[in-house]
């Protein structure tokens, strides 16, 4: 396997977590990758446009969303109020804000900017990356995101506004 781990260092059994392999079509995943990277950076530019809610939830609404039902009903936050707020703050590189705004959103905004990297790296290099599915099982890879969905939605309950 070419790109893999450096002869003499310390290999797990299963091998690596994450490879990267030369593709049979490099040109279609090289367009895949630059429309996926090309999605990520307006995503990004979009929260970059908006200005961060000062009460930590609301951003949103400069889209010409709705206010968030679960708050006008019950008065407190869903599971995802605060993520356009998280993102906004993290594009400015408000990191401290963003977590408070909502910490799941604050992991999403830094996601969607590593995956731009690594598509990016795909569209120059046409080497797709994999994940080593018998390393990270997406039954745990599941439960670990619903875990900080709700662990983010239980910080916002507490001490969100």
């Amino acid at each position: 396997m070419r790109g893999g781990p450096r002869p003499g260092a310390a290999q797990h059994p299963m091998g690596p977590l994450f490879f990267r392999l030369a593709t049979a079509r490099p040109g279609r995943a090289r367009i895949i990758a630059t429309l996926f990277a090309l999605g990520c950076i307006a995503l990004l530019a979009l929260a970059a446009w908006m200005v961060p809610d000062p009460s930590g939830v609301g951003t949103h609404r400069q889209l010409g969303l709705p206010p968030c039902s679960s708050v006008m009903l019950f008065g407190r936050p869903c599971p995802t109020c605060g993520m356009t707020t998280a993102f906004a703050h993290t594009v400015r590189g408000h990191f401290l804000q963003a977590v408070h705004a909502q910490p799941a959103g604050f992991l999403l905004a830094i996601a969607t900017a590593v995956g731009a990297g690594l598509a990016f790296s795909v569209a120059l290099t046409g080497r797709m990356w994999y994940v080593n599915w018998y390393r990270l099982s997406p039954v745990k890879l599941t439960v670990g995101v619903i875990v900080i969905v709700i662990g983010s939605w239980a910080y916002k309950l507490v001490f969100g506004s």
